[in-house]
């Protein structure tokens, strides 16, 4: 039995065993985790502050310039991000300091917020509406196949329910709203909103989401092109029964060979990963150009194994609820 979600799918999906160091065995880097990534950092930072925006619309509170200076503060200090930008200024340079999250934030509820105040009835945010709840997608011979969703914000929007998921990307281009189909994650809220719906009491059809993105980097005033990019743009990936019913069997097939690793103890390393996890080196690169003898020594040396991953059940948590 496994409960999976899209992030341990795209663990998994990057290198086999990337994924069996990273989750199956906990490894963690001593010293590591005092600053996130650059991507991660503003992404759980704008995560965060639209999470505290949608709560007032939930709550029908209106927004103040005061309560937008709260959530961009109150958000950049939960994320630590005066030691990310300390860790990489260059980076941090072309977002924005503190001040500039905070006219961001002005933006976004101009242009936005407002639009959505008018359009959305919120439903639940972050981890409301049973979506903590597992959704069965399917099971054979060798697995049983759970999926865990838990989209940032459920709306209904002109009479429709639908998942909104909060991104960032380094800047927004042409092809930004066409990258989330085809997609592992996105059909997962699509699937677990409607299941999770029927189960109380609601028919309704879900198909589609919205992708609400924001770029990391400020637009230039003066672009070479003449035409500025946006700072926010939206996406609408939507997903037919068929191609719902692919993505599961797709998903399905993923746990199968996962289940297949597990057995064999066998996980097949991706070399392209090494010099490209999440902008940078992978986490495990040192371990796994050393030789197979020295690596026990490493281990002891440089990692620190924490709880493993157990496929086979929920968290206790989950169970109670």
């Amino acid at each position: 039995m496994f409960f999976v979600d899209a992030s341990l799918l795209k663990s998994f999906s990057h290198c086999e065993r990337y994924f069996y160091l990273k989750h199956v065995k906990n490894l963690r880097q001593k010293g590591y985790g005092v600053t996130m990534p650059f991507p991660m950092a503003i992404g759980s930072w704008w995560s965060d502050v639209m999470e505290m925006f949608y709560n007032f619309l939930r709550d029908k509170r209106e927004v103040t310039q005061q309560d937008i200076q709260d959530f961009a503060l109150t958000a950049w200090s939960t994320c630590n991000l005066d030691a990310c930008a300390t860790a990489d200024p260059s980076k941090f340079e072309l977002f924005g300091d503190l001040a500039g999250a905070v006219l961001m934030l002005q933006e976004y509820y101009n242009s936005q917020y407002l639009v959505d105040k008018m359009n959305w009835k919120v439903v639940a945010v972050e981890e409301g509406f049973g979506l903590k709840k597992e959704v069965l997608l399917g099971e054979n011979s060798r697995v049983v196949v759970y999926w865990v969703g838990k989209p940032d914000l459920v709306v209904v929007e002109n009479g429709r329910l639908t998942p909104v998921d909060h991104k960032t990307v380094s800047r927004i281009d042409g092809l930004t709203i066409s990258r989330y189909k085809p997609s592992t994650q996105m059909p997962g809220y699509v699937h677990s909103c409607e299941v999770i719906a029927k189960q109380l009491g609601y028919e309704v059809r879900v198909d589609r989401c919205v992708v609400n993105i924001c770029s990391r980097t400020r637009p230039s005033d003066n672009p070479r092109s003449g035409k500025k990019r946006p700072r926010f743009i939206r996406a609408y990936p939507n997903f037919s029964r068929e191609e719902i019913d692919e993505w599961k069997r797709d998903v399905i097939a993923k746990c199968e060979r996962i289940a297949t690793c597990l057995k064999t103890n066998t996980w097949t390393w991706s070399e392209t990963s090494c010099h490209n996890m999440y902008m940078r080196q992978c986490d495990y690169i040192k371990l796994d150009s050393s030789t197979p003898s020295a690596r026990p020594v490493i281990l002891m040396a440089d990692f620190l194994e924490k709880e493993p991953w157990k496929p086979y059940e929920p968290t206790q948590k989950e169970v109670d609820d």
